[in-house]
């Protein structure tokens, strides 16, 4: 009787066991998906960017172009005058590309914003006149945004750090030197249109 009640025990701690361990693996697994897709969103990207308290814009690649812009990645289709980004499935935006001027359009085929390239500045606006354009230019120590005549910002780029009028604001993930990096300062122009100008102007100055 004895033995009998010594092996009814041990079955139901056996049992108790297997019950426990069953219940570890799906945490586990949960956990596991989410760091790694994290971690590889702007893990392999040419440039990253963050804000100066380190919150993550965005980044591209440039060869191919790749494009992270709030937390969703685009990946293009080339034509011999323009790229075709898309989403999820869904083509989002197309550029337009001429050989002194860029076009950013929506997935409807509406200007957003029009880039005239100029040998020592861009000109940005959100129409075909290119009237009241954010001018873009380099001077030996800094660069300068204007829109009509009127100084908006003072950008330097001092390493992988990019001042706007003299407050450290955004992060890069590593040094640059292209004056078009000022165009983040523009705060008129939002976020994900900001990757995709700079991107397709790193690519053609």
């Amino acid at each position: 009787m004895r033995k009998t009640h010594i092996l009814f025990v041990m079955t139901l701690f056996l049992l108790a066991s297997c019950k426990t361990e069953t219940k570890n693996p799906p945490e586990a697994v949960i956990d596991s998906p989410t760091s790694t897709s994290a971690s590889a969103s702007t893990g392999n990207l040419d440039v990253t960017i963050t804000t100066a308290d380190g919150a993550v814009l965005g980044g591209f690649d440039l060869s191919p172009i790749k494009i992270l812009a709030n937390n969703t990645n685009y990946t293009f289709k080339s034509k011999p005058d323009k790229h075709k980004f898309y989403a999820n499935g869904r083509m989002k935006y197309e550029v337009k590309f001429k050989e002194e001027s860029l076009k950013l359009r929506d997935e409807d085929s509406e200007l957003l914003w029009k880039v005239k390239i100029y040998p020592d500045k861009v000109k940005i606006s959100d129409n075909e006149e290119n009237e009241n354009a954010f001018e873009v230019r380099p001077y030996d120590d800094k660069i300068k945004i204007k829109r009509d005549g009127e100084e908006l910002y003072r950008v330097n780029l001092e390493g992988n750090i990019v001042k706007v009028n003299d407050k450290e604001a955004y992060q890069l993930s590593s040094a640059q030197e292209n004056y078009v990096y000022a165009i983040l300062a523009i705060e008129e122009i939002p976020t994900d249109h900001k990757l995709f100008i700079i991107a397709e102007l790193l690519n053609k100055i």
